[in-house]
C-alpha cells in the first residue's frame, strides 16, 4: 500500500501528489492520502470520485485520511489542477513571525507585546491555519519560554506551526526547539502564497 502524506500543503499540491502517486502502481492497488486541510480533502475526494475511485475517509483531530484504490482508466493523463477549489480558504489567514519581539522600539516592550499577542491569538474565534516563523522569529519556539507555551496551545487547537530550518540552524538552536515542525522555504512560500491573508504583527 502506498502512502501519500500531504500535511502542510494546500491545493493544488495535494492533488498533484496524488496523481504522481497513482502513476506506476497497478489498477486496484491500495493507496492512502493524508491531509490536514479540509478544502484539499474535498478536492481530493471529488477528483477520485470523478475517476471512479471510492474513498473511505477517517479523521483524527485536524488530520484526515483517505483510503482508496487506483481506478481503471487514464487517471495518469488527467489534469488534477482543475479540481483545485480554494474558495473555502479565502478567509483563511497565516501569521508570520519574523522577529522575537513585536515592533522596532524598545526590546523589552517588544518582547512583552509579542508574548501578549501570542497569548491572545489562541482566543480568536477563527484561528490561523499556520504560524510561520523565520529569522529571529524562530526563537519564539524555544523551550521554557512563554511564547513556546502559547504556540503549543495553538498547535493543540489545530494550527500548524512551521519553522524555517535554515534559520534554526543559523542561530544554533536545533536542540532547544519545543514546538512546531522544521520546514523549508519551498513549503513556507507555498503556504504564504495560497492563503487568503497574511498577518505580520
Amino acid at each position: 500500500m502506498k502512502i501519500i502524506d500531504t500535511k502542510g500543503y494546500t491545493c493544488p499540491r495535494p492533488l498533484i501528489m496524488l496523481k504522481e502517486g497513482m502513476t506506476g502502481i497497478q489498477t486496484g492497488e491500495e493507496i492512502t492520502v493524508i491531509t490536514d486541510n479540509e478544502t484539499s480533502l474535498n478536492n481530493l475526494v471529488n477528483y477520485l470520485q470523478d475517476h471512479g475511485a471510492e474513498s473511505e475517509i477517517s479523521s483524527e483531530g485536524p488530520v484526515f485520511t483517505i483510503r482508496t484504490r487506483k481506478p481503471e482508466g487514464t487517471i495518469e493523463q488527467s489534469d488534477p489542477v482543475v479540481y483545485c477549489s480554494t474558495s473555502q480558504g479565502n478567509e483563511d489567514y497565516v501569521v508570520c513571525l519574523n522577529s522575537h519581539m513585536m515592533g522596532d522600539g524598545d526590546p523589552e516592550l517588544g518582547n512583552i507585546l509579542m508574548e501578549t499577542f501570542l497569548d491572545h491569538l489562541k482566543l480568536q474565534e477563527k484561528l490561523p491555519t499556520h504560524v510561520v516563523m523565520y529569522n529571529r522569529g524562530v526563537r519564539l519556539a524555544m523551550k521554557g519560554t512563554q511564547t513556546c507555551t502559547s504556540l503549543n496551545e495553538l498547535e493543540e487547537l489545530g494550527c500548524r506551526i512551521m519553522l524555517c530550518g535554515t534559520c534554526v540552524e543559523y542561530y544554533g538552536i536545533q536542540y532547544d526547539i519545543g514546538v512546531g515542525m522544521i520546514s523549508n522555504m519551498v513549503n513556507i512560500t507555498e503556504t504564504l502564497a495560497s492563503t487568503g491573508h497574511v498577518v505580520t504583527p
